[in-house]
């Protein structure tokens, strides 16, 4: 069930919610991973003081454009297992989808499952015509879950000063059968 007023996304093993400052600790605990970190923006591990902007800029996309990123926990156990959502490219203003889990729970189908959801939600609720997905060439982990969704390679681009790989879903009803 998805809850536009709340902003929150409930899928059959999870919940999508806005982050809290209760999640800082936890969600620094997965950005310090290097197996986690080596795959986001630039690719370097993540300090203290880049969670605390990334945090603020998750909730600045929150403000400007009623989505973002969610903190993505783990229903039965109410435990914060990574992030997934939507943030705005500087670039080229397309909407990217964007996720992140704690390396103990890859494997699981936790990115497809909450990527899937959060993009029936911007579909519903903003009625954009497409998302896009930029991915690391060596991260076949993530390449395979963006495929999986029925995202379509598009080629490679730059962003972030790195070469990545550049996906795009287009989105209408047939998205979500």
């Amino acid at each position: 069930m998805n809850n536009k007023k709340s902003n929150e996304i409930y899928t059959k093993r999870l919940l999508l919610r806005k982050f809290q400052i209760c999640d800082f600790e936890d969600y620094y605990d997965i950005l310090k991973q290097e197996e986690v970190s080596m795959w986001l923006g630039t690719g370097k591990r993540k300090s203290l003081d880049d969670v605390i902007r990334i945090m603020k800029n998750f909730e600045k996309h929150w403000v400007e454009n009623n989505y973002g990123v969610w903190a993505v926990t783990n229903r039965e156990t109410n435990k914060l297992i990574g992030q997934c959502g939507f943030n705005i490219l500087e670039d080229t203003k397309e909407t990217e989808l964007l996720y992140a889990f704690d390396s103990k729970f890859w494997g699981k189908g936790y990115a497809t499952e909450a990527s899937m959801a959060a993009i029936e939600f911007l579909y519903e609720n903003f009625k954009l015509n497409h998302v896009v997905a930029l991915v690391y060439p060596n991260n076949n982990r993530s390449s395979n879950v963006i495929k999986k969704i029925g995202f379509e390679y598009k080629g490679i681009e730059e962003h972030f000063g790195v070469e990545l790989l550049y996906y795009k879903l287009k989105l209408d009803k047939s998205s979500f059968k």
